[in-house]
């Protein structure tokens, strides 16, 4: 029901209220973006995804990304199994139409290895709805959950000393995408920051404040 309620209220957004939301939350993202290389001394691995409808959009987001040299990794979905394979968005990238519509890289495109996964500094989450402790109401397809575990695993099998700390986990959301709680269990991915057009939301106890340090805190 959750879910239904929230996904109407997105439908009902107009050209308007998306292209001025996108902007506003895009602009926040920059400073939290930047703060992330400057801890880092190098450009970011970014795991993020083109939005869908009237789904908030990051596009700009993601092109300032890759302008500044960091890599953006997209999603190609497997309906079959249920899961994710993460492609290099480059300027050879070849789209398709994939599950549910989504544009996705093709066939064929360069592959970040799983191996290699541990590389990742953040990973952009998409989702219906989240509330402020990082709880996230997604499709219901599960992707996102899956990827979430096998990218744990892939951390796990890592020698001890080269065990790098997961990435971050961010949403760029509408901030009527708040709700009071969402209903979570062991195997969904929380998020540890959001950004609306009106604030920076730490939701993570724990979560990096030097990441969130130049962005808005209103």
């Amino acid at each position: 029901m959750l879910r239904l309620q929230y996904k109407a209220r997105r439908q009902a957004v107009d050209r308007q209220e998306r292209e001025a939301s996108s902007e506003a939350v895009c602009r926040r993202a920059y400073p939290f973006m930047k703060a992330l290389r400057e801890r880092h001394a190098r450009p970011l691995h970014l795991f993020a995804y083109f939005p869908f409808g009237n789904e908030l959009d990051i596009t700009a987001l993601l092109l300032d990304c890759r302008k500044r040299g960091d890599v953006v990794y997209l999603p190609r979905t497997d309906a079959a199994s249920q899961t994710m394979s993460l492609h290099p968005w480059t300027e050879h990238t070849v789209f398709t139409s994939g599950t549910f519509g989504l544009q996705e890289p093709g066939p064929g495109a360069e592959q970040l290895n799983p191996g290699n996964w541990d590389k990742l500094d953040v990973i952009l989450v998409p989702g219906i709805a989240y509330d402020r402790q990082g709880g996230r109401l997604g499709l219901g397809a599960g992707y996102y959950d899956c990827f979430w575990h096998a990218y744990m695993e892939a951390l796990d099998r890592a020698p001890f000393d080269q065990r790098r700390a997961p990435a971050v986990r961010l949403a760029c959301i509408y901030s009527w995408q708040l709700a009071e709680r969402m209903p979570m269990e062991a195997h969904d991915i929380a998020v540890e920051w959001l950004i609306t057009e009106d604030e920076m939301i730490a939701c993570a106890a724990d979560a990096d404040p030097l990441a969130g340090k130049n962005g808005s805190r209103e």
